[in-house]
């Protein structure tokens, strides 16, 4: 993990020093800080009901610059959480109050370009569970997750071009249950440029998978064609789809289709309507590799008096190397409404019908929350409610569960 992350924090600062230490001006950085008060009646998402009041600082730093040689987004934060009732929980630590995400693209519009980035999350290592984004305090670790994507793009003529690219994906993960992951990719890519609304792609990817637990590790290849397509100003969207081929180091060779679709269509001035499909394989922090697919349909609505959108949603998640299934179906909803220039009322649900293998489970959660955000010059401040409810053929997985939030954050 050390040398993966050093080189990249010095190739980064050695780029934004080297390339940029005499046009600063460009620069805008912005320190903030959020204090706030939690109650919340089952921290755990169980049916134990523990109760708690927590109160979280996050101070942060942002920043973002722009010059011809290189563009750069920064986002750094430090989340700490203190429980009142159960200070075992208190995230205090270094390690597991880090929160941030940087990019950086050098020769940004040129033939070569370098990206960069960085991002420090807390994420769910098993995903089993419909309620795992939602807990805090269980079944988490933080993750950083670095990649390098140098790529060269050769222009053999006004309309085609050859596009050569290698990237360099790491993640690491502090709790130990996660498997730490580096992965080298090199892909080839033929675009032409067919008309000013069409340009269709043939691609090329082979990836060397490797991880910590030996029978995670892997060889795969993708063979993608796919279009990029503009109809009119109402309908525009990508679809490609492929074969790839996956060499397990343990086990037998998987193959499978993937699919990539993403379509909208402007009904008319306020109202987008949204289709996407994806279909892939994705590594999971604790359970290797899986056949993922994924898709949706939704419709935006956007007006200075409100502003809603709403979306069916449908997922599957098979397991290579487990005979184990997951699948989940429902419907969300988000809407704000500015009652004032400076007060803004938001509304929000959604429904999850969740299936699951070893063991058997059917799962349907409810959540609804609400919130009110004033807004003044540098100040923010948020009072917000959150419903849940799990209902569970497994007994001890349900659960209801209460969260009142009020936050206060101030920018500088």
């Amino acid at each position: 993990m050390k040398p993966a992350k050093l080189f990249v924090m010095a190739v980064t600062l050695f780029g934004m020093l080297v390339l940029s230490i005499n046009s600063w001006a460009a620069a805008e950085i912005h320190p903030r800080i959020t204090v706030g008060e939690e109650y919340n009646d089952n921290i755990y998402l169980d049916n134990t009901d523990e109760e708690d009041w927590i109160t979280t600082v996050q101070p942060g730093l942002s920043l973002t610059y722009n010059n011809r040689s290189l563009e750069a987004t920064i986002d750094y934060s430090m989340r700490f959480r203190f429980y009142k009732n159960n200070s075992d929980e208190n995230q205090d630590k270094f390690k597991d109050v880090q929160r941030g995400n940087a990019t950086l693209l050098f020769f940004p519009g040129r033939p070569f370009t370098l990206r960069l980035s960085e991002d420090i999350s807390s994420v769910t290592l098993d995903e089993r569970n419909n309620s795992a984004d939602y807990n805090e305090v269980e079944n988490r670790s933080l993750l950083y997750h670095s990649t390098v994507a140098p790529e060269y793009n050769w222009q053999l003529t006004s309309t085609f071009s050859m596009v050569f690219g290698y990237i360099y994906d790491r993640n690491d993960y502090v709790d130990s249950r996660g498997n730490d992951t580096e992965a080298h990719e090199g892909h080839f890519s033929l675009v032409k440029q067919v008309s000013a609304t069409t340009e269709v792609f043939a691609r090329f990817a082979y990836i060397d998978h490797n991880s910590d637990d030996i029978d995670d590790e892997f060889k795969q290849q993708d063979y993608t064609l796919g279009v990029n397509q503009q109809l009119g100003k109402r309908v525009s969207g990508t679809i490609e789809g492929g074969y790839s081929r996956v060499d397990q180091k343990t086990s037998s060779t998987d193959d499978n289709s993937h699919w990539l679709v993403d379509l909208s269509y402007h009904l008319s001035e306020p109202v987008t309507l949204t289709l996407a499909y994806s279909q892939n394989y994705e590594v999971t922090p604790e359970d290797g590799l899986i056949e993922s697919q994924q898709a949706s349909f939704g419709a935006n609505y956007v007006r200075e008096s409100l502003t809603a959108s709403t979306a069916l949603f449908w997922n599957k998640s098979k397991y290579v190397r487990e005979n184990r299934e997951d699948e989940g179906a429902g419907i969300r909803f988000d809407l704000a409404k500015p009652l004032s220039r400076t007060l803004t009322a938001n509304l929000n649900g959604e429904y999850e019908h969740s299936k699951y293998d070893d063991p058997d489970e059917k799962a349907d959660l409810y959540t609804l929350g609400t919130s009110l955000d004033y807004s003044y010059h540098r100040f923010l401040i948020s009072l917000g409610y959150i419903y849940r409810k799990n209902d569970s053929d497994l007994g001890a997985n349900e659960y209801t569960n209460n969260v009142v939030t009020l936050d206060g954050t101030m920018r500088f």
